[in-house]
């Protein structure tokens, strides 16, 4: 399941990077990654929640680059913005990260569930 999450982690890394592009990928990026990273598991039905909250839980490294940068490092802004604004938006995105690779997981779980039951 770890080789699942990171691949859906790196998806959705990758899909910020992209000029004009992450416009549109960006926010469509939980889901993308949830179905891709849960096909790449093999993820059952027992394991859709747990992979969104492992999926959620690696949304916590950028908030521990900003608690460290924040406190450790004593700047109180990166690239003009307040750290707090930071730690807010990314607070915001772990909830939403966790909805968006819970239902790509379950969309390609039902994908591959479907073409197995075709198979027979």
């Amino acid at each position: 399941m770890l080789k699942g999450v990171l691949v859906g982690f790196g998806i959705m890394l990758a899909s910020l990077v992209i000029p004009f592009v992450h416009y549109v990928a960006a926010p469509l990026s939980p889901f993308i990654a949830g179905f891709i990273g849960g096909g790449i598991a093999r993820i059952d039905q027992d394991g859709i929640i747990k992979f969104g909250a492992l999926m959620a839980g690696f949304m916590l490294i950028p908030v521990a680059i900003v608690l460290a940068i924040k406190f450790v490092f004593g700047v109180d802004e990166i690239l003009r913005i307040p750290t707090t604004w930071w730690m807010i938006a990314v607070l915001v995105l772990i909830p939403y990260t966790w909805f968006g690779a819970t239902v790509g997981a379950l969309g390609g779980y039902l994908a591959r569930r479907n073409q197995t039951d075709e198979a027979v």
